[in-house]
């Protein structure tokens, strides 16, 4: 109960210190909610690990994937310095562990194995073996060989493991397997279960390249050659049996976890790698057959360099299903790492794609990098390559238009076509506080911009920048191709302003004539500015030492007070008569 105790005043403080800063409400950010991926290398962090896991959990509702110790010092756990670092500097952050699913990493492998062998099982229980000598095609465009037992060149046993695509050919889980289930059921418990405790444990485990054992085509791990699927039939046969072994075999974990966690809504996240897979590679996995035993899922690449007009329809179906409950964590990626310099308006288009579909379903990701720079820049660090400042500008909530949406209905709050031509749709979404537009083309890092199109706005709006401040008012906006904007309905600094702290500050009198007096200030405070509600400063001053300001020369109106001081800035409204 103490310890509760002290993570409650933990809580209300972080809560009372966010709610003072005009560009962030609360935890998490009000109009969006986000997660941070992938297991991050913070050890390796020159010692400053620890306050980055504390800038994740003020920015983040989910931290994903942590990395307490690197593969070479073992299978990695919820260690406690990570845990307790993140929740007591905000309780309501959640963490979920990562664990590839399709393929084994050798240092996983021998946590498994001493499994099965401590638990009564051969560990080539564990694993599909090829009969004969076949072929893989690896992600890296090379391929592998691996010798067959019975039918082929192996030796042995273990020689004829099946491998996967990925990690240079790793070697594959057996979802058929009912040692391989136990094992990695026992295996998640373990990296989910807080160091030192038996019964405090993460909030989720994210699953990556789920699919990936049942990967067709030039893909394949050859399913069809293993001893253990060769004679149930056909290769659709094979992989249809695999694919309803893979859906039970999570189910079994899921429920597993849910039992001995004793969270009910424990979350095991599925990672599909892209919305193309859901929708249309494994389609036969991610379909309405499997529905219900995939409402999490994760999308790791839904914007990159090479998104294109052909990723809208995918935007829509992943809307729709949201609609009908699933969950989603989503990603988007520059496809570049730093020091290469991103355009801030391709920057716009990966922020405008996640407000596009923006639903409470969602949580979101932008990442500032590739596939290589998972683990932030440097490794560890994950503020310049795992936020973006634009996120914290608190654009409101959707809004119901008369219009037609993308789906030919109106009355609705959803995406809708902004305009399009022969070679480019752009795609827009409207907000209490902004107008988003994405303009979406051929993709490609070499055609970001190209083509450019001005479109006129149906009225004055302000151009976020890329330091939180905002353009002046614009009647048009000019877009390329892979170009986004957030177009504010007003000034940035106006948009920030939170008028529900007013109790932190007293002014009278309000409404005001002559002088405004301030009956709590404090001498902290160094800084005043007045704004009209078009954000303007229209009064100010840096050396403040007094509680009592005039304001007789200002026009009547509402106005806004911002004091600030070394350690917060707080606004409230007042009235001039």
């Amino acid at each position: 109960m103490k310890n509760l105790n002290k993570k409650l005043k933990l809580f209300l403080l972080a809560t009372i210190i966010l709610s003072t800063n005009y560009t962030i409400a609360q935890q998490n950010f009000p109009h969006i909610k986000t997660f941070g991926f992938d297991y991050i290398r913070f050890q390796d962090n020159n010692g400053a690990f620890l306050d980055n896991l504390r800038w994740l959990a003020n920015h983040h509702d989910w931290v994903v994937g942590t990395k307490g110790n690197w593969s070479s010092q073992g299978v990695d756990y919820l260690d406690a310095l990570t845990y307790n670092t993140i929740k007591d500097e905000n309780p309501n952050a959640k963490i979920m562990k990562y664990l590839p699913y399709h393929s084994i990493a050798p240092i996983t492998q021998v946590w498994i194995e001493d499994w099965a062998t401590n638990n009564g099982h051969n560990p080539e229980d564990l694993y599909y073996h090829y009969y004969y000598d076949t072929t893989i095609n690896l992600a890296n465009g090379n391929t592998l060989t691996i010798p067959g037992f019975g039918g082929g060149s192996a030796e042995t046993l273990e020689e004829s493991r099946l491998r996967v695509r990925w990690n240079g050919g790793w070697v594959g889980i057996n979802p058929s397997s009912q040692a391989f289930r136990e094992a990695f059921r026992e295996l998640a418990l373990y990296i989910v279960t807080l160091e030192g405790t038996i019964d405090v444990f993460a909030e989720g485990l994210f699953l990556d390249t789920f699919e990936g054992i049942v990967e067709t085509g030039n893909w394949s791990s050859h399913l069809e050659n293993t001893i253990e699927m060769k004679d149930i039939g056909t290769i659709e046969e094979i992989y249809t049996q695999v694919r309803e072994d893979l859906v039970n075999s999570k189910n079994e974990l899921e429920s597993f976890l849910y039992q001995r966690t004793g969270n009910p809504n424990f979350r095991v996240q599925p990672n599909s790698a892209d919305a193309d897979y859901i929708y249309g590679l494994h389609s036969n996995l991610y379909n309405e057959q499997y529905r219900d035993d995939f409402m999490d899922l994760s999308i790791e690449f839904l914007v990159t360099t090479t998104t294109n007009l052909h990723r809208i329809p995918r935007f829509k179906q992943i809307y729709d299903d949201m609609d009908d409950g699933r969950k989603f964590f989503i990603r988007s990626q520059t496809n570049f790492a730093p020091p290469t310099e991103i355009p801030f308006r391709f920057i716009q288009f990966a922020l405008t794609a996640h407000y596009l579909i923006n639903h409470e379903n969602a949580h979101f990701m932008y990442h500032y990098g590739n596939a290589g720079n998972y683990g932030g820049y440097p490794y560890g660090n994950p503020e310049p390559t795992h936020w973006h400042p634009n996120m914290e500008i608190n654009i409101g909530v959707p809004i119901v238009k008369a219009s037609a949406d993308y789906w030919g209905i109106t009355n609705t709050d959803r995406f809708y076509e902004f305009a399009s031509g022969s070679d480019y749709q752009t795609l827009a979404r409207e907000y209490t506080n902004a107008l988003v537009i994405a303009q979406f083309g051929s993709g490609g890092w070499a055609n970001i911009g190209n083509n450019p199109v001005t479109h006129q706005l149906d009225g004055e709006y302000y151009p976020l920048l890329d330091d939180n401040t905002n353009g002046p008012a614009v009647t048009s906006i000019t877009l390329g191709q892979s170009e986004g904007v957030i177009l504010l309905k007003s000034p940035v600094e106006i948009l920030g302003i939170n008028t529900e702290i007013e109790n932190k500050i007293q002014i009278y009198p309000n409404p005001v004539k002559d002088v405004l007096t301030i009956a709590n200030k404090e001498q902290a405070v160094i800084i005043y500015k007045i704004y009209n509600t078009t954000g303007q400063v229209v009064q100010s001053s840096s050396s403040f030492n007094t509680n009592q300001i005039n304001i007789s020369h200002l026009n009547s109106g509402i106005y806004f007070l911002k004091l600030i001081s070394d350690k917060e800035e707080i606004a409230v409204k007042f009235i001039i008569e």
